[in-house]
């Protein structure tokens, strides 16, 4: 190795070692700040009965940050709490008149899934500060099979009309509600404010491994961006953020995200309005998995975001209606797409998102005639095969036709080993000679390179997949674990997967030109392809296993029906000299000239 790459692997040693230790100290920072947070809770309980008894109120220091953000306790209710559910399809909506909206969703069918369950506030709450919470006591108007309606007013005589309602109509989905709310100015002076936030709700993981794939998300007049909730916490040139904060000029949608499953809050008035996102990460008080109760390395968090109301301008009497809806399920491009309102944006599939869901619909069509995931996700593995078979074909070709110049290349190496330059002009002359384009084995390598990152993103975050099995593997969406040796898990299609890059290694021919550490690197491709998708989504390792035998069939098919390729010199003619006018030979006539019409001679 020479010198410049040991001071890169040198200069990323370094970094590693920096962004752990800032790791390190961010957790120490969050651990401290979640001590404080529960002293101060244990105080404020101890000083809860004297204020009881008649003496004042305890109030907060100002200015105490906590780990999240400054929570506004809200005012006791009026009325005793109320509850109203809704059922639609599979979906089961738990109703709340603390916070006058959803208090949780739970998710039947192939799901399984709660969403909401770690907030501590009801999705649809009206905040008057982003990191607040809805002090206004509701009541229950009304509570039908399809629908409830809430009603409170606020400090400053503001009526809040909520009504919920189940969505119809062509864009209709049983993950989908209905909103309207409705502020209503009681007051005799006129009342204006830029500050009402409605809460998206709290998105956490489904287990510990994939809290990495939490974040959030906006939609500002038709560009849709995302981030991780990584970037609250900060990194190795950042600190950690009590919370995100953005205004935008036409802002549509909003929301939060797991890997499979999301909130998105759309206001679908007629024409858009500027309005602000906020997001949060708040670290949970014990971890998602109760095994891990005890374990003080374990820190999970859940991401909660609210959106802001245009700006409310009442005078006395005088009402004002917006129009939301909420979605809450799986992250699935065809169900977001039918629902419309650009929700489909949401699935955030990285650079060659195009490529992402181009196979996902192709990959819906295939379990739509077989009626299971996992065959769909070979055929759609054939399917890809088949359309770059002929690119493949010519790759192999090629690569058989520069392994028959290896003797000749072997030669000027020898010729001109002690001038690189020249012996790089030979061997460029020696393609030329025989027609051979040295760029030619690694075109399909190119082209694979954004189908399988497409297909990488598209199946790691395929929630069509999620609790559907194939021969032994039982969740598509997770690795096909089915025994564990001393801890270590043993999933056979990753081995599968290793095994099969082996064999088609062996098989495609490789140039006499490759030396021994060439292909010793060659020969530790399957292990590091091993080790890097182990643990992930085992369609992911069903996808590449498949490709394998279908290469090493191709190569088989290839060798038995196609001749083999001979190198023979490509003849050239001599490429014609151009003449110039300027330099015609003396008594040379320009042709050019005699073909022109002449005027007819005249007389005898």
């Amino acid at each position: 190795m020479d010198r410049k790459g040991w001071i890169v692997i040198t200069l990323c040693i370094i970094l590693m070692g920096v962004n752990f230790h800032y790791m390190q100290e961010n957790a120490k920072m969050a651990q401290q700040q979640a001590e404080e947070a529960k002293k101060k809770a244990d105080e404020a309980k101890k000083a809860a009965p004297a204020a009881a008894d008649g003496g004042a109120a305890a109030t907060p220091a100002a200015g105490q940050p906590s780990p999240a953000a400054t929570v506004t306790a809200p005012s006791a209710p009026v009325a005793p709490e109320q509850k109203h559910q809704i059922t639609a399809g599979s979906v089961t909506y738990h109703f709340t008149t603390k916070g006058g909206g959803i208090e949780r969703a739970v998710l039947a069918g192939t799901d399984h899934v709660t969403l909401n369950e770690h907030s501590q506030e009801a999705i649809g709450a009206l905040r008057r500060e982003a990191g607040g919470l809805d002090g206004i006591a509701y009541t229950m108007k009304e509570a039908t099979a399809k629908g409830v309606t809430f009603e409170g007013t606020n400090t400053e005589g503001i009526r809040v009309t909520k009504a919920w309602s189940l969505t119809e109509g062509a864009e209709s989905d049983e993950h989908l509600l209905d909103l309207k709310i409705t502020l209503t100015n009681t007051g005799t002076a006129q009342h204006r404010s830029e500050e009402y936030y409605l809460f998206a709700g709290a998105s956490t993981a489904l287990n510990h491994a994939d809290d990495r794939y939490q974040g959030f998300f906006w939609n500002n007049g038709g560009s849709a961006k995302y981030e991780w909730s990584s970037y609250l916490a900060g990194g190795t040139f950042s600190s950690a953020k009590p919370d995100y904060r953005q205004s935008f000029d036409k802002l549509r949608f909003g929301g939060v995200m797991s890997r499979f499953y999301t909130h998105i809050l759309t206001r679908v008035n007629e024409r858009d309005a500027p309005g602000k996102l906020w997001t949060t990460r708040r670290q949970l008080p014990k971890p998602l998995d109760p095994a891990k109760a005890g374990d003080a390395t374990i820190q999970d968090f859940a991401t909660e975001a609210a959106m802001s109301l245009p700006t409310v301008d009442l005078a006395a009497g005088a009402s004002v209606t917006e129009h939301y809806q909420v979605y809450l399920g799986p992250k699935e491009y065809d169900r977001l797409s039918k629902i419309g309102k650009q929700r489909h944006f949401a699935m955030y599939y990285g650079w060659f998102s195009i490529v992402s869901t181009a196979l996902v619909v192709v990959m819906r069509w295939m379990h739509e005639m077989t009626g299971n995931w996992g065959v769909a996700v070979i055929l759609l593995t054939i399917f890809v095969r088949l359309c770059i078979w002929p690119v493949h074909a010519k790759s192999m070709r090629t690569m058989k036709r520069m392994s028959l110049l290896g003797p000749m290349m072997k030669e000027l190496q020898e010729k001109y080993k002690d001038n690189p330059q020249q012996q790089q002009m030979e061997v460029m002359k020696l393609y030329r000679d025989y027609g051979v384009n040295p760029l030619g084995g690694c075109l399909p390598l190119l082209l694979q390179f954004p189908i399988f990152i497409g297909l990488y993103s598209m199946l790691e975050y395929a929630a069509e997949l999620r609790g559907h099995g194939l021969w032994w593997v039982r969740d598509l969406s997770a690795p096909d674990t089915v025994a564990t040796l001393g801890g270590f898990n043993i999933n056979p299609l990753p081995i599968i997967m290793g095994l099969t890059m082996v064999a088609q290694m062996k098989l495609t021919p490789q140039p006499q030109t490759v030396d021994k550490m060439q292909q010793r690197i060659f020969m530790f491709m399957p292990l590091i392809f091993l080790w890097f998708s182990y643990d992930f989504a085992s369609a992911l390792s069903l996808y590449w296993s498949t490709q394998n035998l279908f290469s090493i069939a191709q190569t088989w098919i290839m060798k038995l029906y196609v001749p083999e390729p001979r190198l023979e010199k490509v003849k050239r003619e001599p490429k014609p000299v151009p003449q110039s006018a300027f330099f015609q030979q003396a008594g040379q006539k320009d042709k050019s000239k005699d073909k022109k019409n002449k005027p007819p001679r005249l007389g005898g």
